[in-house]
């Protein structure tokens, strides 16, 4: 049954088709069945050159002149007055600037202005179009027009009323549509609106000739209206000049409408009731067709039908294929029904479909090179449609005799091949499949010619792990059985890199190899090869057994993470005078800084000019132990910063040997930074930054020595053995400082990280200098004198120096010069150790020696009582506190060993040393036990001190290293803190101060705990929380209060919690924007469930692309809803929702069409089983005769040379333009 729709697809007309030739073929005349174009072209057109079609017109660009006048009674301003400062004259210019063009003004005797306009075309038909509305006198006129007909003068979106306005330079007013006033006004210069009245009215006439007719139709009567093809409904409205309307199959009304001029409007409604009238007998019969048939009855486009409709007179209605039914319906006259029906049934069993069940991989074997095998297989190919599809079967589509005569051959042919053939998939990792193709493919070539099978490995771009395998059964048997042993040979073997920083790989490789070997006697199938040192490379190369490769890299990972963490190390530059307080009283701030961080913090050595400290261990405790002793000297510094000016050329001076002499005023004035500026810079500036009074300081010596050096400076250098060099200073630079001071010369000895370790430099006036050098140089010449002393040492503390490498030695020697200490050989009688050496550095040997001897006669050893259950804490850290405590005491510290027999839980601890150190050690002992104290604060207040996660009370433990212990049940105001006395009081008074802070809020907290609660509509919650929660967000941020929208149905009770002032500001707020959503004006609508995805668009941008366009809110039903095509509309101008409404029904309409287009002709694999899907019927052959590429291209008669004759001839493109040679 045709459904109703226009039909746009054009048909050959079977009346005029001419008759097939022998071979089944049709023929049509080209001239005859293509005419050509009309010769010439409309009036209105432009008539296209005949020598040159294909070029475009060129487009000048020459300036036009226009000139037109404004009479004296049209002017605006009549005031006469001289020159440019007429008002006219200003508005000219002021539109000449504008428009970009030239326009010159002339006034007659009578009055009368004559304007001259000159500029590209445009732009001088938008200034003449100004210079009237500003220039030429406004009148006004009111027309009455019929509303019905003000909607031909608005057009599509105010287009055809903006044209009209900008042509009549006129303001044109049009009445509401929903006002009692049908009057239109015009406001503009009178011949504009003489021109717009003129329009309107023809409009408005043209309008009164127009007529309206609706006639009722029952839908299965629709297909006789429109007649075979459209036919019926074409002719009518092409001889007629009407638009007829005829509803959709889906829609519900049943009205046909009939639009235009009255005359045709009356004639079409008239043949269409008649046509009605002769088939309000028909009857109608049913006829059961198989499914699958159904494509074949309906034809391409529908043709089938339409062709049954034209021979017969009879609708065929044939069941969607949603309906699932196989019964076609017949409708029309009962004479008919009998012709219509044959013609159906000839039109389902002219087709037939079988199917073959063949795997994928058979296909090729039965299709053969080039189609081969199969043109063997079945001879009669060419009649029958063959398809190989993908799903594992094939499909057979022709005349009965033709698909069986195919199908036996192709059937054996699939059987045989099965019974052969084989087929196997290898599951193998991508990464294996070279090692399966070998070397330039030599392997899988050997596996491929050994077995006679055919291999397919997947490309690297699919990522497949599916190997082929295919050939005769045998042999794809064996080639599995081969391609999976190499797999698995290969699977057993494993090359892995891991990424060790190269300074570890020694640490990791140990003393002559020493801890490398380690990993390989565990695991000796294993080869671990770290890079050359030159290469600079970090990768190291783990190769072997599979399991011991894995082993072997987690166990390089750990060490190499544990070397990485632990040997992490930074340097901080400390001014010399913030030393001590970062030390602190005994050490403790160091000592603190050092817990807190679990870093060794290295000071410089007493004496030492380095003012650098060093951290190390795990980076995140490194950077944390930096931050805190720059927070510590940021604090203490009372930084200030200067700048002085010296020459360029004095500047370079300061640079030599290194800039040692910048260096050496630095370190004498407390490590100050002293900036220069850049060497490509002019600048003379030259800033220096530190505590004040080293600043005032550096720049006294650096104007100084500035000043000096533009006059008479000079250098000079002293070599002296490295050792020498602490005896030249002195005890805290006495020595040096009185050479300095008395001579005004700058002495500079080397630093650790110079190459020339022997040399000093002396930097002064021509005649100081030489007398620091010769000072200098008696001063070594002393310390090279050697001397021998002896000194008495009981023999019982010999063990005592010689211990550990007789280390002991070692160190006075480095400290004194390099001195030669002997102590008497073992088994002698002589108590009298000898020291070999300069004066001076034997002196302070010997003296160092005899302090030795001292601290072991003084020596005690004494106990400390601590519980058992603290010891674990003092030796955290690997001992470093008590390492730290035996450095500073230079005592012995000793817990009991809980494995010795009767130690295990003893309290007490050994100590050994110095009387007076021991004593020392042991107060700092007691110090580092924990002790606990109890605070009470508020249950409320608990939460507040745990914080988010426990985040708040970790800090304080971690800032103060001590532990806080909450109750977990809030059943008491009790919070215990445990740690050493000191770090508890700061810990406790960090705890008041919270509970002082949380006091002085509990009132605030009391009053922002107010609230209220509003009811509203739960259909409105939506809009409130708006989209991902924006709405409500915004809500909350602008009055700081928290609101609570229930999430169950029907519960209306929003709840604001906050400041009550701000509580009840949201809440208004809430109900002024209820109150605007009510205001809106709602109309509810039907559209298709099936066109709200195409509404929505994706993402929604199509719907909210609507919704902007028109200014409405639409809302759609929820899934499930009770109606799924109601559509909600509203906004708050009533003809904004109008407007969107009939957008949204015609692109509804639309979308049907298109649907039900689209599903006219269903695709034979969608409405049928597998074993039974056919293909379309084979095309009939056409021949073409007369056409222009069949021409006689030497012919000149049919190709004449271009331009060669002033002869017209026939042009086959006609009007437009000549015909092209093909």
């Amino acid at each position: 049954m045709d459904n109703g729709h226009i039909e746009e697809t054009n048909v050959i007309d079977n009346d005029n088709v001419p008759p097939p030739t022998t071979d089944g073929a049709v023929v049509f005349t080209y001239n005859s069945d293509f005419p050509t174009l009309p010769e010439a072209a409309p009036a209105s057109a432009p008539t296209a050159k005949q020598t040159n079609v294909w070029s475009r017109p060129a487009l000048s660009k020459a300036d036009v002149t226009t000139t037109f006048h404004l009479a004296p009674d049209e002017r605006s301003n009549k005031v006469k007055s001289f020159g440019n400062t007429s008002e006219e004259s200003k508005k000219a210019q002021a539109i000449a600037s504008a428009t970009k063009t030239r326009i010159e003004l002339s006034e007659s005797k009578d009055g009368e202005l004559t304007v001259v306009v000159k500029g590209e075309r445009a732009k001088v038909e938008e200034a003449r179009a100004r210079i009237i509305r500003d220039l030429q006198t406004q009148a006004s006129r009111e027309i009455e027009i019929p509303k019905e007909h003000h909607g031909r003068l608005i057009g599509k979106e105010g287009a055809l009323l903006r044209n009209l306005e900008a042509e009549t330079n006129c303001r044109i007013q049009i009445p509401n549509r929903d006002g009692p006033s049908s009057k239109i006004t015009i406001t503009g210069p009178r011949e504009g609106i003489l021109r717009a009245v003129q329009h309107i009215q023809e409009v408005s006439a043209r309008e009164a000739k127009l007529a309206t007719e609706h006639i009722v139709c029952p839908k299965n009567l629709v297909p006789f209206v429109r007649g075979p093809q459209n036919e019926t409904y074409d002719r009518l409205t092409a001889a007629n000049g009407v638009k007829i309307n005829i509803p959709p199959p889906t829609a519900t009304n049943e009205v046909i409408s009939v639009t235009g001029e009255k005359e045709g409007v009356h004639r079409v409604a008239a043949e269409i009731r008649q046509i009605l009238e002769s088939k309000k007998n028909v009857t109608s019969i049913q006829v059961q067709v198989a499914r699958t048939q159904h494509r074949y009855i309906i034809g391409q486009s529908r043709s089938g039908i339409h062709e049954v409709l034209r021979k017969t007179g009879v609708v065929v209605d044939v069941p969607s294929e949603e309906s699932g039914s196989d019964q076609i319906t017949l409708l029309g006259n009962p004479a008919d029904l009998a012709t219509a029906l044959a013609l159906v049934i000839e039109r389902a069993s002219s087709v037939v479909t079988q199917s073959i069940p063949a795997p994928q991989w058979l296909h090729k074997h039965l299709i053969g090179p080039k189609g081969a095998t199969l043109s063997t297989l079945v001879p009669n190919r060419n009649n029958v449609q063959i398809e190989f599809d993908d799903s594992g079967n094939i499909f057979l589509e022709g005349s009965p005799e033709e698909v069986k005569t195919a199908f036996e051959p192709l059937k054996k042919e699939v059987a045989r091949l099965q019974m052969e053939l084989a087929i196997e998939k290898v599951k193998v990792h991508p990464t294996l499949h070279r090692h399966v193709i070998g070397r330039g493919g030599s392997l899988i070539s050997k596996i491929k010619d050994q077995h006679g099978v055919q291999i397919t490995i997947p490309s690297e771009e699919t990522n497949s792990d599916e190997i082929i395998v295919e050939g005769k059964k045998e042999g794809v048997k064996k080639a599995v059985a081969e391609i999976r042993a190499i797999v698995t040979k290969i699977e057993n073997e494993k090359s892995r890199d891991i990424i060790i920083p190269q300074r570890l790989h020694k640490l990791i490789i140990g003393t002559k190899g020493s801890g490398v070997q380690v990993i390989r006697d565990s695991h000796p199938n294993v080869s671990i090869v770290f890079p050359d040192a030159k290469s600079k490379s970090d990768v190291v190369n783990i190769r072997g057994d599979k399991a011991e490769v894995d082993a072997v890299y987690k166990k390089l990972t750990v060490l190499s993470k544990e070397y990485a963490e632990n040997n992490y190390q930074q340097t901080v530059a400390i001014f010399k005078e913030f030393l001590k307080h970062i030390v602190g009283k005994g050490g403790a701030t160091i000592r603190k800084l050092r817990d807190e961080t679990e870093t060794r913090i290295d000071l410089p050595e007493s004496g030492s000019d380095d003012g650098k400290i060093t951290v190390t261990g795990k980076q995140a405790n490194v950077e944390k132990a930096v931050a805190q002793l720059n927070k510590i000297q940021e604090e203490l510094a009372n930084v200030a910063e200067e700048t002085i000016d010296i020459p360029q050329k004095v500047q370079a001076r300061f640079f030599g040997n290194g800039r040692r002499l910048i260096s050496d005023i630095e370190e004498e004035c407390g490590g100050v930074h002293i900036r220069f500026p850049s060497e490509k810079s002019e600048s003379t500036k030259v800033t220096i930054r530190g505590p004040a009074g080293d600043v005032t300081k550096a720049v006294g010596l650096l104007s100084a020595l500035a000043k000096d050096k533009e006059e008479n400076y000079i250098e000079d250098t002293v070599k002296a053995k490295p050792e020498f060099h602490r005896f030249l200073i002195g005890k805290g630079g006495s020595k040096i400082a009185k050479l300095r001071d008395t001579l005004n010369v700058r002495i500079m000895f080397p630093k650790d990280g110079d190459a020339e370790k022997e040399t000093i430099h002396l930097l002064g006036k021509k005649e100081d200098v030489p007398k620091a050098k010769a000072a200098l140089e008696e001063a070594i010449k002393q310390l090279s004198e050697t001397v021998d002393i002896k000194i008495t040492v009981d023999p019982k503390y010999y063990k005592n120096f010689l211990v550990r490498g007789a280390a002991l030695i070692k160190e006075i020697q480095d400290q004194n010069g390099g001195v030669v200490i002997s102590f008497p050989k073992n088994g002698s009688d002589s108590n009298e150790v000898t020291i070999r050496g300069s004066k001076q550095c034997v002196e302070a040997a010997r003296a160092r020696i005899e302090d030795a001897v001292e601290d072991y006669e003084k020596q005690i050893t004494d106990t400390v009582s601590i519980p058992a259950q603290f010891h674990r804490g003092l030796l955290a850290g690997r001992g470093a506190k008590i390492h730290e405590l035996q450095s500073k005491y230079n005592v012995s510290i000793r817990f009991p060993n809980n494995r010795e027999e009767g130690a295990e839980g003893s309290d007490q601890v050994t100590i050994s040393g110095r009387d007076t150190k021991v004593e020392e050690t042991k107060e700092a002992l007691l110090a580092l036990v924990p002790i606990s104290k109890v605070i009470q604060l508020p249950i409320d207040m608990h939460r507040s001190i745990i914080g988010r996660g426990g985040e708040t009370v970790r800090k304080l433990m971690q800032d103060y290293d001590v532990n806080i212990s909450i109750p977990k049940d809030n059943s008491s105001e009790d919070i215990t803190v445990t740690g050493q006395a000191e770090n508890v009081e700061q810990a406790l008074e960090a705890l008041r101060e919270k509970l002082a802070e949380y006091e002085a809020l509990a009132e605030d907290r009391k009053l922002k705990q107010w609230s209220m609660i509003i009811n509203v509509p739960t259909d409105y919650h939506q809009k409130i929380i708006g989209q991902r929660g924006t709405t409500i967000t915004a809500l909350k941020d602008k009055y700081g209060v928290n609101i609570n929208v229930p999430r169950e149905d029907g519960n209306e009770a929003i709840t604001i919690t906050g400041y009550e002032e701000k509580a009840k500001e949201c809440a208004a707020a809430i109900e002024e924007m209820i109150s605007e959503l009510r205001s809106m004006f709602t109309q509810e609508i039907s559209l298709d469930a099936r066109y709200h995805p195409r509404l929505i668009g994706q993402r929604g941008k199509n719907l909210k692309q609507v919704m902007d366009k028109y200014h409405v809110e639409i809302r759609l039903p929820r899934q499930g809803a009770e109606d799924p095509n109601l559509v909600i509309v509203a906004g708050k101008d009533e003809n904004s929702v109008y407007d969107c409404i009939d957008f949204l029904r015609r692109e509804e309409e639309e979308f049907l069409l298109d649907n039900l287009d689209r599903h006219q002709y269903i695709s034979p694999r969608q409405q049928e089983p597998v074993n039974t899907r056919q293909q379309h019927q084979p095309p009939v052959a056409i021949h073409m005769t007369g056409a222009p590429w069949q021409l006689d291209i030497g012919s000149s008669e049919q190709f004449p040379d271009m331009g060669a004759s002033s002869t017209p001839t026939t042009a086959v493109g006609g009007a437009w333009g000549s015909s092209r040679r093909w």
